[in-house]
């Protein structure tokens, strides 16, 4: 479920996955799949200094707020308006609190999601850029401090609110907490990711 994160540009921005069943990430009315942002956060991981180029990657825009949907009136099934709504007639949210989790294989749903939010959505470049000195991280026009990207970063590690279902994290999620943990950014100076559990 997505929560809020305060920007240094527009105030507090939601952020983060809203369907289990989907490896989409929300960012306001901007949407965009979490294995590319994942992939962005790798490479400004590995960048072998302070990145200066635009971290962009595939998104897409909805420009009518209206259209986004109403994401707690889809968890009821109360509201399925807009593209949150599409979504949750598709994959209704589980009747079990224990079934709350998000999936590690939500990218097999990747064609549906896509077909749907074209129907909602432009299609867009989403920019990515660190500003020198302040390390301040601008994303889709939306600027946070260092210290609230890495929260953003940290969710996605996490698996959102509800956790990865079994603690199961997707290959591009290990790969960006390799990528971290290794890196000598001091966009993530401070930032620890605790290595995926063992597989038993």
């Amino acid at each position: 479920m997505p929560i809020g994160f305060p920007s240094l540009s527009h105030g507090e921005i939601a952020f983060g996955f809203f369907n289990i069943e989907t490896d989409l990430l929300l960012l306001e009315n901007c949407f965009f799949f979490a294995p590319f942002f994942c992939s962005m956060v790798t490479n400004v991981a590995e960048a072998p200094s302070l990145p200066l180029d635009d971290y962009g990657f595939p998104g897409y825009v909805i420009e009518n707020i209206k259209d986004v949907g109403n994401l707690m009136g889809a968890i009821h099934g109360v509201d399925l308006s807009g593209f949150i709504g599409s979504v949750y007639r598709l994959f209704p949210f589980p009747q079990s609190l224990d079934e709350f989790k998000q999936k590690p294989y939500g990218a097999e749903h990747r064609a549906i999601i896509e077909e749907l939010i074209e129907h909602w959505a432009s299609p867009t470049k989403v920019s990515a850029t660190i500003e020198t000195g302040s390390l301040n991280v601008r994303l889709a026009g939306f600027l946070f401090c260092r210290e609230i990207f890495q929260q953003l970063v940290a969710y996605v590690w996490q698996g959102g609110m509800p956790g990865w279902k079994d603690d199961s994290r997707p290959e591009y999620v290990v790969a960006m907490g390799k990528a971290i943990r290794g890196t000598i950014s001091p966009v993530f100076q401070g930032l620890s990711l605790k290595p995926p559990a063992p597989c038993t």
